[in-house]
């Protein structure tokens, strides 16, 4: 149980590592070396450890979606966890573009979302590993 957690923990790092290298990497070697400060660089590395938590959620979910015995509750909030990730992105977009939001209150709506799913994950993570220790005994 535990050796499957950190599998988990650390499949959603690579990912998160992967996905900072591609869309961060060259934007901040080239722009972040300039004299002048801008908020941009800011937000693009607390948006980078936003998508960690969202990354470390997602993967925390397959694993569980891939338990068969996993019950109906649990089921239900590997999937609203699922979807609600796929359309985070779109959302945030869609705050940023036609309704002008700062960006830095779509951060703190993505981050509060990320919290909330990576929440109902770990509590529906910590209840099939206990459901299965018990099990076991």
């Amino acid at each position: 149980s535990n050796l499957k957690g950190l599998m988990s923990m650390q499949i959603s790092k690579g990912w998160a590592c992967a996905e900072a290298i591609a869309h961060y990497f060259i934007p901040l070697w080239i722009g972040a070396r300039d004299i002048e400060f801008s908020w941009q660089y800011v937000e693009m590395g607390l948006l980078s450890n936003i998508n960690l938590i969202l990354y470390l959620s997602s993967s925390a979910a397959v694993w569980l979606g891939m338990r068969n015995d996993l019950g109906p509750v649990g089921l239900s909030v590997v999937v609203f966890a699922c979807i609600s990730q796929l359309l985070l992105t779109s959302m945030g977009n869609y705050l940023k573009l036609s309704r002008n939001h700062a960006s830095m209150s779509v951060l703190l709506v993505r981050f509060l979302v990320s919290l909330l799913l990576l929440g109902l994950v770990w509590v529906n993570y910590n209840v099939y590993t206990r459901k299965t220790l018990t099990k076991k005994e």
